[in-house]
């Protein structure tokens, strides 16, 4: 049976906190980089776990929400004006109809005589 391995690390555990907190701040540009607005980069920075300290993500969705105005339900009539275009294209094609008839009846006078 080989023997048990040691950890052979030289790095105290301060060097390896230091590594640490230079690869959330790397990432935290990265996310400030590609976010659209700050809810985003605050999402984003939570999501990877890279936030910095004192950061509640509760508190600052809470606040976003409040700052945004709340909108008017709004009521459409789409049904309406679908209506009305269906009876205009129906008109159309009638009168359409109506021409290509007439045009057969004259060509085909026009061919007897």
């Amino acid at each position: 049976m080989p023997p048990k391995v040691t950890d052979t690390r030289t790095a105290s555990a301060e060097a390896l906190h230091a590594v640490e907190a230079e690869t959330a701040l790397a990432a935290r540009r990265i996310v400030a980089t590609y976010s659209h607005d700050f809810l985003d980069a605050v999402t984003l920075s939570c999501m990877l776990g890279v936030e910095p300290e004192g950061l509640i993500y509760r508190k600052v969705a809470a606040e976003h929400e409040e700052a945004q105005p709340k909108k008017a339900a709004k009521r459409t009539r789409k049904a309406a004006a679908k209506k009305t275009t269906k009876k205009a294209a129906k008109k159309t094609t009638k009168k359409t109809a109506a021409k290509k008839t007439t045009k057969k009846t004259t060509k085909k006078t026009t061919k007897k005589a």
